[in-house]
């Protein structure tokens, strides 16, 4: 569970909205984990994208979430590409190899050397 929805209850103290700042009186959204006010689900789930969208804590320094993913993205990439590559070239030195096995050298006739 992650959120609980308190109907016709006002908050035990005075509070506002997490995501809009507007003050609550009755009918609100409290998050589980942070304890966080929120006036309605809506409000919710904008304060949750952005918590999502937020600068992570990098030891690099601080890039945002979609940074993040950017470079993410791109290093999967270019792992795929060179597992790929690395299979086409692995096949391709056996179909090689099996191609120069099979043939038989040219030998000379009549004893020339």
């Amino acid at each position: 569970m992650n959120f609980v929805l308190v109907n016709d209850e006002p908050p035990q103290s005075a509070a506002t909205c997490s995501t809009c700042s507007r003050s609550i009186l009755s009918g609100y959204v409290r998050q589980v984990r942070t304890q966080r006010h929120y006036c309605d689900y809506d409000c919710y789930r904008r304060g949750e994208l952005m918590t999502l969208l937020m600068p992570w804590s990098m030891p690099a320094g601080r890039k945002s979430a979609a940074d993040n993913m950017i470079e993410m993205l791109a290093v999967l990439s270019a792992v795929s590409c060179w597992s790929s590559t690395i299979q086409i070239w692995t096949f391709a030195r056996a179909l090689t190899s099996v191609f120069l096995d099979g043939r038989d050298p040219i030998t000379t006739e009549g004893g020339d050397t």
